[in-house]
């Protein structure tokens, strides 16, 4: 199989030169979901889990850092341990890149990892998808890229003992 180099220049008349093929990744309104929108390597994934902030709901788990980059990366870390079979983990990710690849606009600037959570094979795609969502709407309300420091979420305290009226 030959691969073909991208000319510089435009002497083949085609319209297309190396600089609008780099600058391809940067088109949102494109739908598609090029190896450059994608955490691929252990570093780039141990590189979002040192400094993370973490968004969850019942069904998905974010771990999101700003990127510094005018686009959004998506990593994929769904457990075997969570997810048992092969055909449930699989399903799972294609929700979940279908879901990121529709909203990339919107968390442009952010590297994410999306956990999956224990029992997401019992819940119907629309509930998953919907789920999904709210979370790229909370990171995108988050203002992670912009600086601003999140507060954690009061955590219910245990329950208050107190002493036995006898």
């Amino acid at each position: 199989m030959i691969e073909q180099q991208p000319q510089n220049s435009d002497e083949s008349g085609s319209g297309l030169s190396l600089d609008n093929l780099e600058l391809t990744h940067h088109d949102f309104s494109r739908n598609h979901f090029p190896k450059s929108l994608r955490l691929l390597s252990p570093k780039q994934f141990q590189y979002v889990f040192a400094k993370a902030e973490k968004f969850s709901n019942r069904h998905w788990t974010f771990i999101v850092r700003p990127n510094g980059l005018p686009y959004p990366r998506l990593g994929l870390a769904i457990a075997k341990k969570q997810l048992m079979k092969s055909v449930w983990r699989n399903r799972v990710k294609r929700l979940a890149r279908e879901a990121f690849r529709q909203h990339k606009q919107a968390v442009s600037g952010y590297d994410i990892v999306v956990l999956g959570r224990r029992g997401m094979q019992d819940v119907e795609n629309r509930v998953l998808i919907n789920s999904f969502e709210h979370l790229i709407r909370k990171v995108k309300q988050s203002g992670l890229k912009d600086g601003k420091q999140r507060r954690p979420a009061p955590r219910p305290s245990a329950a208050k003992k107190r002493p036995d009226k006898a």
